[in-house]
């Protein structure tokens, strides 16, 4: 019997096209080390950037790779898939861009942090009220789970400071002062985990772009969240196929139930 009360495999930056630094490959290799976890997943989190371009084609692509896995997968959009009006693609194609889904003792709150046709993310003031309404009723026992695809804090390894969420300093506050427990994000194309006071902030690296960062290469997370709240991030080497356990936290603040 598993110890673990949640496992997320938790991908992002698929950059799924036919015409620019898309490797189908990683991908395809990513798709299948995920069908043979043990334990399976309990959720798939894509944490955006599933396109390169946001166009026809590449949705088109994306849904045909990506609805083929049998375990479900939770999508937020990332800046590249709301370029060339993606964003309405998005929403016709893949889902909402704000919603909430509770799997277990678990909430996941996903919200749109991309701009349409910028590099650049934002929340917004009525995307972080959600933040607040949402979580800060819930039960201490609850995983608290926020999704979006820019980072909040900065990334080691990802190079000059750009492409920021607008808003980050209120979002952070806004987070820590609803009890966030887990902030899942990509952008930077890194893998990286911190704490911060009681919420873990988790990026995950690029699945299949090229653009990885000097020899990190490509990646995808597996979280695995014990009875005891202890959280364990996995990042698995696509190339290599091996799966390396890099940070160990501990839950705040939880009632073992």
């Amino acid at each position: 019997m598993s110890s673990f009360k949640l496992r997320i495999v938790h991908i992002s930056d698929t950059h799924i096209t036919r015409f620019g630094m898309h490797l189908p490959d990683m991908l395809d290799k990513c798709l299948s080390i995920i069908s043979e976890l043990d334990p399976k997943p309990d959720v798939i989190i894509h944490s955006g950037d599933i396109t390169d371009n946001g166009v026809l084609d590449d949705y088109e692509l994306a849904c045909q790779k990506l609805r083929a896995i049998s375990h479900e997968i939770l999508f937020t959009p990332g800046n590249h898939d709301e370029r060339n009006y993606g964003d309405s693609l998005f929403k016709e194609m893949i889902g909402p861009v704000d919603f909430e889904v509770s799997i277990g003792k678990a909430v996941f709150l996903l919200l749109d942090s991309a701009v349409p046709d910028s590099d650049n993310g934002r929340l917004g003031r009525y995307r972080q009220g959600l933040i607040t309404s949402k979580f800060k009723a819930l039960p201490e026992d609850t995983l608290k789970i926020l999704v979006l695809h820019h980072h909040t804090i900065p990334v080691p390894f990802a190079g000059r400071e750009k492409d920021i969420l607008e808003d980050a300093g209120d979002v952070l506050r806004v987070v820590l002062d609803a009890g966030v427990d887990l902030v899942l994000m990509g952008h930077r194309h890194v893998r990286n985990a911190i704490q911060v006071n009681n919420t873990v902030f988790v990026n995950a690296g690029t699945v299949s772009c090229v653009r990885t960062r000097g020899r990190l290469g490509n990646s995808f997370n597996v979280i695995d969240i014990t009875k005891d709240n202890i959280v364990n991030i996995n990042v698995v080497n696509i190339n290599g196929g091996k799966e390396e356990t890099r940070w160990v936290f501990k839950l705040a603040h939880k009632q073992n139930k």
